[in-house]
């Protein structure tokens, strides 16, 4: 039969007010063609017809039924057609159109509603209830499991066979097997993590689940007020106690299952500490600076506590849930092996074609039959085996294992819980915890290690250890007590919600497990494959060969079912769905709690969790840390084939070296000023900058010095050059205030974001064009090298990378980001400054060529500076690597500085009034520049490496040890600066003030000190200048607890912390306007 010419959804509909006519089949129709038919039509058939705008709105409405541009007006064309033709001859079509389009507007929202405001369904209850609106008691700790499959096919229980000879038939493991897709212990800690939080089946009742359907970290937080009061703190700052946890049972199961849970612990609490470092909604206070005498003081602070505990329960949780899909289910489906950045995303709106939404956060309930199918104790590899066998052998001693009955466990759990002491004391693995709570990071970290190192087995039948027997006769009898159906009615179920598994029921036990042996066994106890039941169908059918697709690799029914689990377990929950949203979660713990696919291990968020929870433990780039669920023996294979295994280093990282820190003043002194300690950068600066000359991080100390000195000199020339240098830096500071300031409603008034747009980029200027001969355009469509936003990140990023302490999380792309600029901004300064010039460089051939690179008005300083810097025939490598340094080391630090400074003084008028009165070579600018940098310096301190055993001042340091100098501390020393928070130009020499090693390394103090003055010149002698209202006027900052080298971190763009401002509005006065315009 011929098929009539193909018509679109929105032309069918068109053809219900008059019906297009089908062309003959051998006519073919272009859109063009099909547009001018519908016109054609429609204008014979309705009242009103608008020829372009209708036109345009209805192919909008066919290409983007759910993102329509409501600007076509395609709305209000159908209003129109409605309210004109509802009584005429298509009377009934247009009836029919209606009821389209009130069906479509319902369907716009979700009925009932998604969820509800306020913090009874903002938060987390700690028993699961509420999770679902409308059946609060849905998915609730200590309710009944639900059924997923209706029974059909009797099996009576006085017709199976005895569960302790199904064991050691079928079930008990003859020999290790090492799993085929390379997947390691860990892989499967963090899986009995998953299947603990959602299965909890009661001793008392094992109808009842005692925790909640839902992934909600239950281990961690318990199930009810009880437990979950156990381990919190109430102190006002939303904190648990440190590295507890909530659930017994885990400390019966290997050990790195419970470091897993120490780790979100840990979590939890930089989750909350952020949260009040943040302070996001303004809305939190130190409880010790609430007044003892506030009758509300208690309230308060329980209120405070509440907020940021639940909170960060929110974004914690989240990051559970981000792991699972981001690790645990890229191992599941393989995509390690495959270098796939991919990840299963269950938790975003849906809409079908016709506009319906497709149902999220309507809750879950945990069915017996998954209760049957995550018994994975197959699996165990063999140093977890042993580990059981101990732990057993104490719990049991003298008895023998494959003997114990169930009433014998169940004695000795409940008297194991009668020992136990309070949860800040629970142990695992014979660990102690220290004074402040902690398990030591390094043996927690040796666990971790382990677990990735050892290959867990193969899934399939014969593979349970002997040590397991009980468990899984206990699993056996509950499978029975509950009346659970068959293998063969699991797979080809239709379940009570009317969906189908949809799987092919086997015929023969042959079909099942292709091994003769075991398919015999099964036949022997079972007699007939559809009275398999379904516990031991599931552990002992024949497992899944690894291919693309797969890495989990468990028996067949297994490997479809866990992936409806999956997504019934995350999509039902509402607070992963219609309520994960920026509001309740903050914007920042939004951001956190979300994976990045571009970041290292395929975008693992078990590396990130790793690194934050034991700092220093694992190497940035270590394959423990990004890829832990599966061996680093086989992640070599796959990266090998990958191309990428160079990014990553295989070997185990060693336990770290203590880092010293030194923050009095004498002692920060007199390391800064010995020779006996070396700047530790020039490892980090060889990993991205090739080649001699880059004097701000280099290993070589003595060339290093030598570059230094040469620059230096070279720019500090004479002092009508430093004065120029910084006449420069007055006139761009007035020239992009002018430029970028705006005015509001009051024209009298202008404002300017004097962070984002000025004083971000003045250093960069100087630096970027006037030494390195780089071209700033204005866009990215204009002319030249680089945006000032491009070149900004692009320098901020090097400088973090060499200097500040990297959330090493991010260290691997930062590096790749920045060795890439590197080689860009090296290719474009030689090419800028250098040219053509090869090996030694003349004076001569470089005139010529800076000559038609440079305008005019900055060629006589580029000149000199290229002169002096040559006049040795240094390299063009060499030279560019200096000129790099200088790019680098006097741009964005001084940004930095400058911008503290105009912050610090902004709420000083008298300081402002003096320094708008003062010449701007006087001595006044220069002590109250070292002032403002002493009290807030741009960052808290320096790094050193000792080259020695030795003890300078009143500490000891071993040879190679890095050692951290806090300036800002050294800098409030009351007996060196007395009333150390207050400025006090009158203060002694100014040598005394401590300096750091980047600006200060390039420019030296006298010329950054001009630099800065010259800059706050510019700044203050604006009219009026002043805070913006509101917070727009301050810096969006906060203060950094953590001993490293930030003191304030800020939100960027994404909402994650960076060590860079981006915004400050002042706002300042302008003569109005005459009325005739003059």
């Amino acid at each position: 039969m011929s098929s009539s010419r193909p018509s679109s959804k929105f032309l069918s509909r068109a053809s219900t007010i008059n019906p297009i006519k089908s062309a003959p089949a051998t006519q073919t129709y272009d859109n063009e063609a099909a547009v001018k038919d519908f016109q054609n039509a429609f204008k014979k058939s309705v009242a009103a017809y608008h020829e372009p705008s209708l036109i345009a709105a209805g192919i909008d409405a066919f290409k983007h039924i759910n993102s329509l541009d409501d600007r076509k007006m395609g709305l209000e064309h159908v209003v129109a057609l409605l309210s004109k033709n509802a009584d005429g001859v298509f009377k009934e079509q247009v009836a029919e159109l209606e009821n389209k389009l009130i069906e479509i507007l319902y369907d716009d929202l979700s009925h009932p509603p998604a969820t509800y405001i306020g913090p009874k369904y903002q938060y987390r209850s700690v028993d699961g209830s509420f999770n679902n609106i409308c059946d609060p008691n849905m998915g609730k700790a200590a309710m009944p499991y639900a059924r997923s499959v209706q029974q059909t096919h009797p099996i009576p229980r006085n017709t199976l066979p005895d569960a302790g000879l199904v064991f050691d038939t079928l079930l008990k493991r003859k020999e290790f097997s090492r799993h085929p897709a390379g997947l390691s212990s860990m892989m499967f800690s963090f899986a009995a993590l998953v299947i603990h939080t959602v299965f909890r089946t009661s001793h008392e009742n094992v109808n009842i689940n005692e925790t909640s359907s839902y992934v909600d970290l239950a281990p961690l937080y318990g199930n009810d007020k009880k437990r979950l009061n156990q381990i919190r703190v109430h102190d006002g700052h939303g904190l648990i106690h440190n590295d507890t946890f909530a659930e017994d049972r885990l400390m019966l199961l290997p050990p790195a299952v419970c470091v897993i849970l120490v780790l979100f612990s840990r979590n939890h609490n930089y989750i909350a500490n952020k949260l009040f470092e943040i302070n996001e909604r303004q809305t939190y206070t130190k409880p010790g600076d609430i007044p003892l005498t506030d009758k509300d003081r208690a309230k308060k602070i329980a209120d405070q506590d509440e907020d940021i505990f639940q909170t960060a329960r929110l974004i914690n949780c989240s990051w559970f849930g981000s792991a699972i899909f981001s690790d645990y289910f890229s191992s599941i489906l393989g995509l390690p092996r495959q270098g796939s950045t991919w990840s299963l995303n269950p938790f975003g709106e849906i809409r079908d074609s016709d506009h319906k939404l497709f149902e999220r956060g309507r809750g879950n309930v945990c069915s017996v039959e998954f209760n049957c199918l995550y018994r994975w104790h197959a699996t165990t590899s063999e140093a977890d085996e042993k580990w059981v066998e101990r732990l057993m052998g104490g719990i049991f001693p003298g008895q023998q294992l494959d003997q114990l009955k169930t009433d014998d466990f169940k004695a000795a759990v409940k008297d194991l819980q009668a020992k136990e002491p309070d949860v800040s004391h629970w142990t695992f693995n014979q660990l102690k915890r220290g004074p402040d709570g902690k398990f030591d990071d390094t043996k927690l970290a040796a666990i971790i290690k382990d677990a990735v190192e050892h290959p867990a087995a193969r899934f399939g039948a014969r593979g349970t250890p002997h040590v397991m027997r009980l468990h899984e006769i206990m699993g056996i009898e509950a499978n029975r007590r509950w009346g659970v159906c068959t293998l063969n009615e699991f797979r080809k179920a239709r379940d009570i919600t009317f969906s189908y598994l949809g799987l092919k029921p086997y015929t023969t036990f042959l079909e099942w497990n292709s091994d003769k042996e075991i398919a015999e066994a099964a036949e022997h106890l079972y007699s007939h494959i559809d009275n398999l039941e379904l516990y031991v169908g599931l552990q002992a059918e024949q497992a899944k060969e690894v291919v693309d697709g797969a890495g989990l690799c468990p028996g067949y029914t297994i490997s479809r079912a866990i992936l409806s689990d999956a997504v019934a377990l995350t999509r039902g929950d509402r607070h992963f769905t219609a309520d994960f949203t920026p509001f309740n979660l903050t914007a920042w713990g939004f951001a956190d709690c979300q994976r990045d696919p571009k970041g290292p291990g395929n975008g693992s968020m078990l590396g990130r969790l790793i690194l934050r929870g034991l700092p220093g433990e694992f190497s940035q780039n270590s394959i423990y840390t990004w890829f832990p669920l599966q061996t680093p023996e086989s992640m070599k294979v796959f990266l090998g084939k990958l191309g990428t295994a160079d990014r990553y280093d295989f070997n185990r990282t060693p336990d770290p070296s203590p880092v010293a820190i030194a923050r009095e003043y004498n002692d920060v002194q007199q390391v800064l000023g010995s020779a006996q300690f070396r700047h530790p950068y020039g490892d980090r600066g060889a990993r991205i900058v090739s080649g001699e000359g880059f004097f701000l991080a280099s290993n070589n100390d003595a060339e290093s010095q030598r570059d230094q000195t040469e620059v230096l000199r070279v720019l500090r020339a004479s002092p009508e050059q430093a004065d120029q240098i910084a006449q420069y830096f007055y006139e761009k500071t007035r020239e992009l205030i002018n430029i970028k300031s705006y005015s509001l409603n009051d024209k009298n008034v202008k404002y300017v974001d004097i962070v984002r747009d000025v004083l971000r980029y003045v250093p960069l200027h100087w630096a970027a064009t006037e030494l390195a001969g780089l071209t700033l355009k204005a866009d990215s469509e204009s002319w030249g090298d680089y945006t000032e936003p491009e070149l900004y990140e692009m320098i901020t990023d090097i400088y973090t990378l060499l200097f500040l302490d990297v959330d090493p999380s991010k260290a691997m792309n930062i590096e790749a980001k920045a060795k890439e600029n590197i080689k860009g901004l090296q290719r474009h300064i030689k090419a800028n400054i250098l040219a053509d010039v090869g090996g030694k460089l003349s004076i001569s051939n470089l005139v010529g060529t800076i000559q038609s690179l440079f305008n005019a008005k900055a060629k006589k300083q580029r000149l000199s500076v290229a002169e002096n810097l040559f006049e040795n025939g240094a390299s063009a490598d060499r030279t560019t690597n200096n000129v790099l340094s200088l790019l680098v080391g006097a741009s964005v630090e001084l940004s930095q500085s400058i911008i503290n400074i105009v912050n610090f003084y902004i709420d000083k008028p008298d300081i402002v009034k003096q320094l708008k009165a003062a010449d701007a070579k006087n001595p006044a600018w220069e002590a109250y520049i070292y002032e403002a940098l002493r009290i807030d310096p741009p960052f808290r301190g320096v790094y050193r490496e000792s080259l020695a055993d030795q003890t300078v001042g009143s500490i000891t340091y071993f040879k190679g040890q890095r050692v951290f100098l806090d300036l800002t501390h050294a800098s409030h020393d009351p007996n060196v600066f007395p009333d150390p928070h207050t400025v006090n130009v009158k203060r002694e020499a100014k040598d005394r003030y401590l300096t750091g090693d980047g600006v200060t390394r390039s420019l030296g103090v006298d010329l950054t000190a001009k630099i800065v003055g010259q800059v706050l010149r510019a700044v203050f002698e604006t009219n009026g200048v002043r805070r913006s209202p509101g917070l727009a006027g301050h810096l969006k900052r906060y203060k950094v607890a953590a001993e490293n080298t930030l003191r304030h971190e800020y939100l960027g763009a994404d909402y994650l912390p960076t060590a860079w401002p981006n915004t400050m509005v002042l706002q300042y006065d302008v003569a109005a306007p005459r009325a005739n315009g003059s």
